[in-house]
């Protein structure tokens, strides 16, 4: 029954793999055999026999068992045994082949390759063994000299190493499987590199030693260019993390990661291996790690299958982190936008309890003209030089923001000097392309403390506050009161009263003043004035509705609806038997601007059949001077339509007589001003008398407007102004208080 080793003159030096240049290996690192057999002269010979071999590139460990049970004991909770060289005959006569069913049904160790020895093969014939029993091989003890003990336990081995590497790839192709989606959940890249380290280890099936090199944040915000840097590190390089590339001091490290970064492409080498993971907008990654000298061909190609996922999660990281970027940052001033300075204002309410914090936005004033002038470029340039200007006055704790196309948005505690000091900012002119440019702005400012509405709400006061600082000048700068937002809620109010009013069609109604010659105190016509009365009586001042209408663009519908109004008037006037006199109608500028003002006019005419010959547009001679040629289309279009056409309140702005002979005017309407400064002293050398003479030249006719005294009248009169409107001869009045003023008077027509 018992077995002892081949004498040495069988060569065993044939098997073995540099033994004497071999390192000392560790446990966990050589091959387990587990020898099971009652003879301990048989224990004593395999291991001589096996004594310094070396089998793929491993040393063999020997384990001891003398009975089955005793080797059911020791293979209980362990999976890493490779070869069990184990006897059939022991406490029984099969005992061996007992242990094999337990082995592999009730211990599960499939893997484990099983070498049944026997020193009496009548209890267990080979061919029914085999053919029942599982197990790898089966060998007398007298042919297993150290040559075929070798040889078979080499093939065993290899037979053990293919299976666990097959059950790798299949645990490795599950993991991936399983996981994949975890690599897109990151949103940032140091999240993505711990995420990315943690799948490389666990595919492994161990502990690493890796590097993860991505793109560092150096001070700017998410989106500038960034350096390379360690986001995340295990095992022995866990000290390198937080550094950048060239602060790393171990130089096969950096040896491996720059030789990838050259090659671009994954690179396997003594030290490891570098994976690399891309480049995406201008941002690359890579990944070290320390792998043993021999590294499988499965083991890299799972690796390489991990680094395909980890390649779309690091683009998925960089591509969110852009478009974040993009959500919450100014591309240009790299500032944070207003969505983004809410957020952070909200949360310095929420954390900050002190007092001395100030909101303030800063407006540049008429930053699209120079735009314009300077050139796109040179726009951008200039935006940026006042950002640096900005975060250097207020500091590295404050909050600066790029809250619109030329405004910004400021939290910060101001020094001694106060708020206001901001707009020192703006003192020196702006050097851009080597132009020194001068610019201005307004401020707006509100103290810092919680409201019912957070950030939205201060931010509205602030802007509240700059409005009312616009309406000083440039360089100017309001601190908010409660006075006004008292005054704006009027004003909100007001103006959704007038809309409501102009929509419902309740409330707003022309009326007409009568325009008349002196001589024979003959009407030749009337001036169309729009008046609002509130539902409950309370008549609103057209100097205190037409501004707000003017500033929020309901004055387009407003000046349509007059339009149109008067011309049903005429049609009904007609209708009345009431002889015919020309009708003078106010257009806004935001009308005159609308593409379509012209085809609008036409459509009304045609709707109500008005003759176009009653209508006379009145428009101002700074709306007459905004663009002359393009005016100059407009106004034909609308004579050749039949209208007439008159320059109202003319002397107030700042025309050229040149423009003014091209442009085809019928009439030229002095304003109240200059008839209010007419005395007899006065009269010979007066604007008045100067408008008179060149609307003559020009071949105009001429009205004076605010005719209030009989003195007035007749100096005007004396100059050859033949048409007069004023109290002298009516008010504003409805158009059944005209048709009666006119009868009672029995004025001729």
């Amino acid at each position: 029954m018992n077995i002892y080793a081949s004498p040495p003159t069988e060569e065993l030096l044939e098997f073995l793999e540099d033994d004497e240049a071999a390192e000392p290996q560790s446990s966990c690192n050589k091959w387990k055999v587990l020898v099971v057999d009652d003879d301990a002269q048989v224990h004593q010979a395999t291991a001589f026999a096996l004594n310094r071999a070396t089998v793929c590139g491993r040393q063999l460990e020997l384990l001891h068992a003398y009975s089955a049970n005793e080797a059911r004991v020791l293979l209980e909770g362990r999976s890493d045994i490779a070869v069990i060289l184990l006897d059939v005959v022991m406490e029984r006569h099969d005992a061996g082949l007992g242990l094999v069913r337990v082995i592999r049904e009730d211990l599960g160790l499939a893997d484990a390759r099983i070498i049944l020895r026997t020193g009496q093969p009548g209890y267990a014939p080979e061919l029914s063994v085999i053919r029942d029993y599982d197990i790898n091989d089966y060998r007398t003890k007298s042919e297993l000299t150290h040559t075929r003990l070798i040889t078979t336990l080499t093939a065993a081995i290899r037979s053990y190493e293919q299976i666990c590497a097959m059950h790798a790839n299949r645990r490795g192709l599950e993991f991936l499987i399983e996981t994949g989606n975890q690599l897109f959940v990151p949103r940032s890249m140091r999240d993505f590199a711990d995420v990315a380290l943690k799948h490389l280890s666990t595919l492994l099936g161990h502990p690493l030693d890796a590097v993860f090199c991505g793109p560092i944040d150096q001070g700017g915000a998410p989106g500038d260019q960034e350096g390379l840097g360690v986001l995340a590190a295990t095992g022995r390089y866990c000290d390198f993390a937080g550094q950048s590339l060239d602060e790393l001091s171990d130089v096969p490290l950096c040896r491996s990661l720059r030789g990838g970064l050259a090659h671009q492409g994954h690179t396997f080498h003594g030290e490891g291996c570098c994976l690399y993971l891309g480049r995406v907008h201008g941002k690359e990654a890579l990944v070290h790690l320390k792998l043993p000298m021999s590294v499988h061909d499965q083991t890299r190609r799972m690796i390489e299958v991990l680094c395909v996922n980890l390649k779309v999660g690091f683009e998925n990281v960089i591509l969110f982190e852009r478009l974040n970027f993009f959500a919450y940052f100014d591309p240009l001033t790299r500032l944070p936008n207003r969505t983004r300075f809410l957020d952070s204002l909200d949360d310095r309410l929420k954390t900050s309890h002190g007092t001395g914090w100030t909101l303030g936005i800063i407006d540049i004033v008429r930053f699209s003209e120079l735009n314009d002038a300077l050139g796109h470029r040179s726009g951008d340039l200039l935006l940026v030089e006042v950002t640096h200007r900005l975060q250097a006055h207020v500091g590295p704790n404050a909050l600066v923001a790029r809250v619109a196309g030329d405004a910004f948005g400021i939290c910060w505690q101001p020094d001694e000097n106060g708020a206001r000091s901001i707009l020192d900012v703006f003192s020196a002119p702006f050097v851009v392309r080597s132009h020194s440019i001068p610019m201005r702005a307004r401020a707006g400012f509100v103290d810092v403390e919680p409201v019912s509405g957070g950030a939205v709400e201060l931010l509205k006061r602030a802007n509240l506050a700059l409005s009312h600082a616009k309406q000083e000048g440039d360089q100017h700068w309001r601190f908010f009161t409660r006075e006004m937002e008292a005054t704006t809620q009027s004003r909100v109010q007001l103006l959704n009263e007038l809309r409501s009013a102009l929509h419902l069609g309740e409330g707003l109604e022309l009326h007409y003043q009568p325009q008349v010659s002196p001589i024979g105190q003959q009407v030749v016509g009337c001036e169309a004035l729009i008046r609002w009365m509130k539902p409950h009586g309370e008549m609103v001042a057209p100097d205190v509705f037409i501004p707000l209408a003017e500033y929020t663009g309901l004055i387009v519908e407003i000046g349509d609806w007059v339009f149109a109004e008067a011309c049903q008037q005429i049609v009904r006037w007609d209708k009345e038997g009431l002889p015919h006199f020309r009708v003078g109608i106010n257009i806004s500028a935001a009308q005159f601007r609308e593409p379509d003002f012209v085809s609008k006019i036409a459509g009304v005419i045609e709707s109500t059949g008005v003759s176009p010959a009653r209508l006379e547009l009145e428009i101002t001679e700074s709306v007459a001077m905004e663009d002359p040629e393009s005016v100059a289309r407009q106004l034909r279009e609308l004579k050749s339509l039949g209208l007439r056409v008159a320059v109202d309140d003319f002397g107030c702005g700042f025309s050229s007589l040149g423009s003014l002979n091209r442009l085809p005017f019928d009439r030229v309407k002095i304003d109240r001003a200059f008839v209010r400064e007419l005395t007899p002293e006065t009269s010979q050398d007066c604007i008045a008398r100067m408008i008179v003479k060149l609307a003559k030249s020009l071949g105009l006719e001429v009205t004076a407007e605010g005719v209030e005294t009989e003195v007035q009248a007749r100096l005007l009169d004396e100059m050859g102004c033949k048409e007069m409107q004023g109290f002298l001869y009516g008010r504003p009045m409805n158009a059944d208080a005209l048709m009666g003023w006119i009868m009672a008077r029995s004025l001729p027509l």
